[in-house]
């Protein structure tokens, strides 16, 4: 079986296996990696629920969590010793909704990411909130609390400062949100755009993502078409520039070395730029590879 519309792919921690949520097939898929690079399909398992969006990886390599857009679940699926994924065990279903009609309805689990110390934590665009579970030894999903984000907001993407500050996009509200976070509940102290100017169309930030100094943080906003730098080297947050993506509806990218790797959704088109380590500013290198709607970049192990 290939991946259908593949939202996502996330590496094993050992770098042997990859990922992948088949977002209209509502399947997870899991792959050896050759040398080489070749990949060769071990698995498909259901997410257990609608459209998986994004797939967190426990960093001791146990397990698979799935968020599952549709209907707001978190679906846990083992590694078995080979890398392949078992059958879901553990299914949990958000509740609630938030002020806007149309995309706030109902639950709408988006991201699922581990901290490096195995706190797991869920975006949930449908009801305004962050949950954060820790996945116990048996693979069943423990919840610890919920950190409410600004109403509106339809939290997506979360990014980890190394200063303990965590960083939340707000595709429907268009802002970025500074929270602080003890004992891994977080508390919005700091929201500003997400683009250094104001957008000429409705602008929706998909991925952000952290220097690895700690210095700059990267926004990617669809609508506006490009790539926000912000200081963040205090832990705070300040707008530098906006740098166009060279393509439409960036929804995610990838910081690769001293390069930016752009998947530009409806442009068709993964751009590349050379990152300026004391400014933070990308540049753009002229280079570009067709790819059919890239909705994801993935650094192999090691890069």
């Amino acid at each position: 079986m290939q991946a259908v519309d593949p939202s996502w792919i996330a590496w094993h921690p050992a770098g042997t296996h990859l990922y992948a949520a088949s977002e209209s097939a509502a399947q997870v898929l899991s792959y050896a990696v050759a040398d080489g690079g070749e990949l060769t399909l071990l698995a498909s398992q259901p997410s257990g629920g609608a459209d998986p969006c994004h797939l967190g990886v426990d960093p001791q390599g146990r397990f698979v969590v799935a968020a599952n857009y549709s209907g707001g679940s978190v679906g846990v699926l083992a590694i078995g010793p080979d890398g392949a994924l078992r059958p879901p065990h553990d299914l949990v279903e958000h509740a609630g909704n938030g002020p806007d009609p149309e995309r706030q309805g109902a639950p709408h689990a988006h991201m699922a990411l581990f901290t490096p110390g195995g706190l797991l934590y869920v975006t949930d665009l449908g009801t305004d909130e962050v949950r954060g579970y820790v996945v116990d030894e048996s693979g069943r999903l423990r919840h610890v609390h919920t950190s409410p984000m600004p109403e509106g907001m339809g939290p997506r993407h979360l990014a980890l400062h190394p200063s303990g500050t965590v960083y939340v996009a707000g595709e429907l509200d268009s802002t970025v949100v500074a929270c602080t976070a003890e004992d891994g509940r977080l508390t919005p102290v700091t929201a500003l755009p997400a683009t250094a100017a104001p957008p000429a169309e409705r602008n929706y930030p998909s991925h952000l993502e952290c220097s690895p100094d700690g210095r700059f943080l990267y926004v990617a906003n669809r609508g506006a078409d490009c790539l926000t730098v912000f200081d963040v080297a205090d832990g705070g947050l300040r707008a530098l520039a906006d740098v166009p993506t060279g393509g439409r509806w960036p929804r995610h990218f990838a910081l690769i070395g001293d390069f930016v790797y752009v998947a530009n959704q409806d442009g068709d088109s993964v751009t590349v730029f050379r990152r300026d380590p004391g400014t933070g500013l990308p540049q753009p290198t002229g280079h570009a590879t067709r790819v059919p709607n890239p909705s994801c970049v993935l650094a192999a192990p090691g890069r």
